[in-house]
């Protein structure tokens, strides 16, 4: 080798080793000069979404997820989340136990906020969140009461892997992710209203679940430097994920497809698998209701609503896949249904006793085959 050559490489060793002093120094430049920035900020871009996250009632509650982009924090002990009192176990559910090893029947019940229990109960002062009714409870819970009385003899447990905002296709990543570690008997599965919504630009676009992508968001939000870095890039060009045309977090053939998805996953694991179809209070037409402003309607988002459910219920009957509609949950039933919902989105805790009553209907026969062996 020729002194050139030997220098260049000496060059070269010279740089492999400086590189990572500069980024190390950079990066405890940034921990200890600048404010610390959360991933979601980064992450979650759309002003909507970044206030169901990081608003003033909200923040706190979540924390960021590189699959999922956001997930409910661990090892919550009753606080105080926007009218809802809150408790999260240590794998970041709406429980107050942690979960374990598998005894029994385990259900898991996908969803949103609607699953989550959203305002059921109802605290109504943030200074006393441990003020609320105790009977009232969400689905979930309620389904795991009255079966495990029911089944005395047996061990049964319902897990709500539910979060507020999130769309199908959420929570298809997150079955695909959990569902071998939590072997589950029976899942049902709950979307709609977070599909539908027009929230800038679509999810596909926002928060892509490939794996490429979910490894570049988990490294860029363990660095600051790399936060910071992407944060000045945002900031620069202005963009917000804002679409001119606000779109649905979902399409109509994604909505459809991710169920279906949902489905194959559950039968290559001999999990029995059901659609809870989505609910929603009324048709959303300006002045239906005189306790709300028009301005705050969308009629668009009503007739979306309608549509995604007929279409996935079609699908299902095709593909012989069990869907329930509760019926009284649904626009069809307006203005009956008022009783049952705390505002056009979910329902009070009213509407999660019908919703337990119905569902555990819905799973009579799984049930009773589960319970026979």
């Amino acid at each position: 080798m020729t002194a050139t050559g030997r220098t260049k490489l000496k060059l070269l060793f010279i740089s492999a080793l400086l590189v990572p002093v500069l980024v190390a120094v950079a990066e405890i430049g940034v921990r200890i000069f600048s404010k610390r920035i959360d991933p979601l900020a980064v992450f979650v871009t759309s002003p909507q979404l970044r206030s169901d996250t990081q608003g003033e009632t909200t923040a706190g509650m979540f924390e960021f997820d590189p699959l999922l982009c956001w997930r409910l924090r661990a090892n919550r002990r009753g606080i105080w989340w926007d009218f809802t009192p809150v408790t999260t176990n240590a794998q970041h559910l709406r429980m107050t136990r942690d979960v374990g090893a598998k005894h029994g029947i385990r259900i898991v019940v996908l969803g949103d906020s609607v699953t989550f229990g959203y305002r059921v109960p109802v605290a109504f002062k943030k200074e006393k969140p441990a003020d609320f009714d105790a009977a009232e409870k969400p689905y979930s819970t309620l389904i795991e009461e009255s079966l495990r009385a029911k089944f005395p003899g047996r061990e049964i447990e319902v897990l709500p892997l539910a979060c507020p905002g999130y769309t199908s296709g959420q929570g298809l990543a997150w079955l695909r992710r959990d569902i071998p570690s939590l072997a589950p008997d029976i899942v049902l599965a709950c979307f709609g209203w977070n599909d539908v919504r027009a929230a800038g630009l679509p999810d596909r676009a926002t928060m892509p679940a490939g794996g490429s992508q979910v490894f570049v968001r988990r490294i860029i939000s363990h660095s600051q430097l790399l936060l910071s870095i992407a944060d000045s890039a945002q900031r620069r060009i202005g963009t917000t994920a804002v679409a001119t045309t606000p779109e649905p977090r979902s399409s109509e053939e994604e909505y459809v497809a991710h169920f279906l998805e949902m489905n194959r996953m559950c039968a290559e694991r001999s999990a029995w698998f059901g659609i809870v179809l989505p609910v929603y209070r009324d048709p959303n037409t300006p002045g239906i209701d005189s306790s709300q402003p028009d301005a705050g309607t969308d009629p668009e988002e009503g007739t979306r609503m309608t549509r995604y459910r007929s279409s996935l219920h079609a699908e299902a009957l095709a593909q012989k896949i069990p869907a329930l509609e509760i019926t009284e949950l649904t626009e069809s039933a307006w203005p009956a249904s008022k009783a049952l919902f705390g505002e056009r989105i979910h329902p009070n805790a009213a509407g999660h006793r019908l919703m337990a009553e119905r569902i555990l209907a819905f799973l009579a026969e799984p049930l009773a085959r589960l319970n026979s062996n």
